[in-house]
């Protein structure tokens, strides 16, 4: 018991020193977790509640029977980290201007942001209210799509849920360049048609690799003008009597 104490009380020392900066992420789950397990050393729990959501970010998701199964971890546990993340997002939205988001520019860092820690490729969906107001971020899909196919009832269900008015989705390419392939194209074009039928829209589709994002809706956007712009002739014209004459 000794042992822990002086240890609790170095951890906190040095957060008061320096915050969470000199702190690895298992560092952080650990100090947050002596509120809920007062009386265990919280660095392996901490250890492997992150091993088993992926990253930091995800313990946050786990549901109450993984973080049950980790050594000293029960509902009390699962009930504090649940309680954590709702109160982080209830003050994130509470400092939030109702047009925070209502820019590009706005919507893609927080795009770049949403993913930074994220090892894989992966697909999330930023939910917002009619005042671009970040209602909430969830992961709706893993892996690349040619590895599954990405279905639109993954980002509409999500929607529905948040009763949000407003969506965009972040694709992560992480070993490649924030390009999107055919396919992601495709599926964006067929998934803002369907939200749009349930008066919800779609803000934009990017996908971001490292710092890059590249806006799947501008290259749609571009690429429809260029075809137009380029159609010089009708597509219907009057043929003349010389012209029906001719051999």
């Amino acid at each position: 018991m000794a042992i822990h104490t002086g240890h609790r009380s170095r951890v906190k020392e040095k957060f008061r020193n320096d915050g969470f900066d000199q702190f690895a992420d298992h560092e952080v789950l650990e100090a947050l977790l002596f509120y809920a397990i007062p009386y265990r050393d919280t660095n392996p729990i901490a250890h492997q509640l992150i091993e088993k959501a992926g990253n930091l970010s995800r313990v946050f998701d786990l549901d109450r029977r993984t973080i049950s199964s980790v050594p000293y971890c029960g509902d009390h546990t699962a009930l504090f980290l649940r309680l954590v993340a709702e109160i982080a997002k209830r003050s994130l939205g509470d400092t939030e201007s109702s047009s925070q988001y209502a820019t590009d520019e706005a919507r893609r860092a927080l795009a770049i942001q949403t993913v930074a820690n994220v090892q894989e490729d992966e697909t999330h969906i930023l939910l917002f209210d009619n005042h671009y107001r970040l209602i909430d971020t969830k992961c709706i899909f893993h892996g690349s799509y040619t590895a599954a196919a990405f279905r639109p009832s993954f980002a509409i269900e999500a929607a529905l849920v948040a009763h949000a008015s407003m969506v965009v989705l972040v694709s992560t390419h992480k070993d490649r360049v924030a390009r999107p392939d055919p396919y992601e194209v495709d599926a964006t074009t067929n998934l803002f048609r369907t939200l749009e039928l349930l008066d919800i829209h779609l803000l934009d589709h990017y996908i971001v690799s490292g710092n890059v994002s590249t806006s799947i809706l501008q290259i749609i956007t571009t690429k429809t003008r260029e075809i137009r712009d380029s159609s010089t002739l009708p597509l219907f014209r009057m043929v003349t009597n010389e012209e029906e004459k001719e051999p």
